[in-house]
């Protein structure tokens, strides 16, 4: 494997080859990025393409997990809050991690697998079987379990909460069309209902934890503090509270450094508009 000093200039130029050779994929992270800086259309066109760079440094540090060892881990990764991890394991009833295609989640995750912590997370499947095992056992590295998305996964995630463990979830995409309906820089979409319903179902903490790029090839990641959640009505009253809260996580840490938001989905319905006084 090259230097990453390396790797990351041929990501850059990877990144603008894609920019380029897929019009539709730039149109929509342009639409998602004129979403999150409403007021401020001349820094998208360059965040976006800046984005498609990010996003080629996103899958090769996801895929050069197995090369790394505990040190390397140790030397790339700046990791603060731990204790909050910690504290709300002592509760005894697991602990939901929940985070969003920003920075380099899989890699900075291994370094809380490091710290003694092993996470179970939940993965798009892909055919054949064989292959999914391939790539998610790599990017996994013993430190990581992931589970295929589908019916049985709030089951087997449950589980996992009931014997205290850890559950990841990357829950900025509604990739099964089956979320919450909440308001994201003043435009309603959805998100995944998984996280919040988890919790109020076991009792387990929530906690929003994030990464991002810092120069020199590093990276910062912080677990926050468990959220307080709804627990009084009805379920779903408390479903919708509860996701729009994570929601309004989501805005704080996107509008910081949007090109390290690496979604190449549409976030919003096609038509959504902005409501008044919303946004950045």
């Amino acid at each position: 494997m090259p230097p990453a000093s390396l790797a990351y200039w041929l990501c850059d130029r990877l990144g603008d080859l894609v920019y380029w050779v897929l019009p539709r994929r730039r149109e929509t992270v342009r639409r998602n990025l004129s979403m999150v800086l409403r007021g401020r259309p001349d820094r998208v066109e360059t965040l976006v393409r800046e984005t498609f760079r990010q996003g080629t440094k996103y899958y090769y540090d996801t895929f050069r997990i197995p090369a790394l060892c505990d040190a390397d881990l140790d030397r790339l990764i700046d990791l603060e809050g731990l204790p909050n991890l910690e504290r709300a394991l002592d509760a005894g009833k697991g602990v939901v991690i929940f985070t969003g295609h920003f920075g380099s989640p899989t890699l900075v995750a291994h370094i809380i697998g490091v710290r003694g912590y092993h996470i179970t997370a939940v993965a798009e499947p892909v055919k054949p079987e064989k292959l999914f095992d391939l790539i998610n056992g790599a990017r996994g590295s013993g430190r990581i379990s992931f589970l295929p998305m589908g019916p049985n996964s709030f089951r087997d995630l449950t589980q996992v909460l009931r014997a205290n463990g850890v559950v990841g979830i990357v829950g900025d995409r509604d990739i099964q069309r089956t979320g919450v309906r909440v308001r994201l820089f003043g435009a309603e979409t959805t998100l995944p209902a998984g996280p919040v319903m988890l919790c109020l179902r076991t009792g387990a903490e929530l906690i929003p934890a994030f990464t991002f790029r810092k120069e020199g090839g590093r990276f910062g990641a912080c677990l926050r503090e468990p959220m307080k959640l709804d627990r009084s009505g009805d379920l779903r009253e408390n479903l919708r509270v509860n996701t729009q809260k994570l929601a309004e996580v989501l805005e704080d840490v996107i509008v910081k450094s949007p090109e390290q938001w690496i979604v190449f989905e549409p976030l919003w319905p096609e038509g959504g508009m902005a409501l008044p006084g919303a946004g950045s």
